[in-house]
């Protein structure tokens, strides 16, 4: 009988996320200007430090999407751009298999990542991601919101009814009324798991940053930003509906990278 991923997530969390990780060899980059590849454990993970970054640097943690690569969120989606113009460090990492573990694993397997680097700024360390990887963005948000002062996500929401961690956390995401991969209005997705409606997840996140305004804008035609504000330490939601968008990284009507990285240098831990 299939088992619905989705429904697997909260249970997974609590048990997974209380397992420390063993210690292991670690290979961690310099902090001169290039894409470099580091270790954990023998898994490898991307870091692009542009020549623009001044040390200690605002840091993005960026989660691909299923069976993709950790260079497709450095190279694919503008963030390389946003990098090199704003003077922030990109990090990578790889999922096993191409396929992100919501366990615990892959959590303790990023946080090694932050506190092997010594380029970053612990006060301005972020988390944006790509279908499953903005899954696995938002299972950050609720395990580790002390960890990335805000996060970013693209083409998959959820939600966790038992977060570990209460915080509040800053959030900005977008999805594509035409996704046939991870479905606006929820449901099947293309790998069989079960998504949630993109819109009430985002409003569940409000309720649980305690947010007490809403305001519905029109952006672009076929762009609506949904926005909650007023909310508890400052954490504001904001959800673009993109009518007729695909699963795709925006790069067109709006830039997702650039919206992005202006939303989230606002936050500081």
């Amino acid at each position: 009988m299939r088992r619905l991923w989705i429904l697997g997530l909260c249970a997974a969390v609590v048990l997974g996320l209380v397992a420390a990780a063993p210690l292991a060899r670690t290979e961690t980059p310099n902090c001169s200007p290039g894409l470099h590849t580091g270790f954990v454990e023998g898994r490898p993970y991307l870091v692009y430090i542009p020549a623009s970054a001044r040390m200690p640097a605002p840091t993005i943690v960026t989660f691909h999407g299923r069976l993709q690569k950790a260079i497709s969120q450095i190279r694919g989606t503008g963030l390389k751009q946003v990098a090199e113009r704003e003077g922030v460090l990109l990090v990578a990492p790889q999922a096993r298999g191409g396929t992100w573990d919501f366990r615990g694993a892959d959590t303790t397997f990023t946080g090694r990542i932050l506190d092997d680097l010594s380029c970053d700024d612990p006060h301005r360390t972020y988390a944006s991601g790509m279908s499953m990887g903005s899954a696995m963005t938002f299972l950050q948000g609720c395990a580790e919101p002390r960890r990335f002062a805000a996060i970013g996500g693209v083409g998959f929401e959820i939600f966790l009814p038992k977060c570990v961690q209460p915080d509040p956390v800053p959030i900005i995401a977008f999805h594509g009324t035409a996704d046939r991969v991870v479905p606006f209005a929820g449901g099947l997705t293309a790998s069989s798991a079960t998504a949630p409606p993109a819109q009430a997840t985002m409003r569940r996140w409000a309720a649980h940053n305690r947010c007490r305004q809403y305001v519905r804008t029109v952006v672009e035609p076929g762009v609506t930003l949904h926005d909650w504000d007023d909310c508890a330490q400052g954490a504001e939601v904001r959800f673009y509906r993109i009518r007729g968008g695909k699963h795709a990284w925006p790069r067109g009507r709006i830039d997702a990278s650039t919206l992005m990285w202006e939303f989230f240098a606002h936050y500081r831990l």
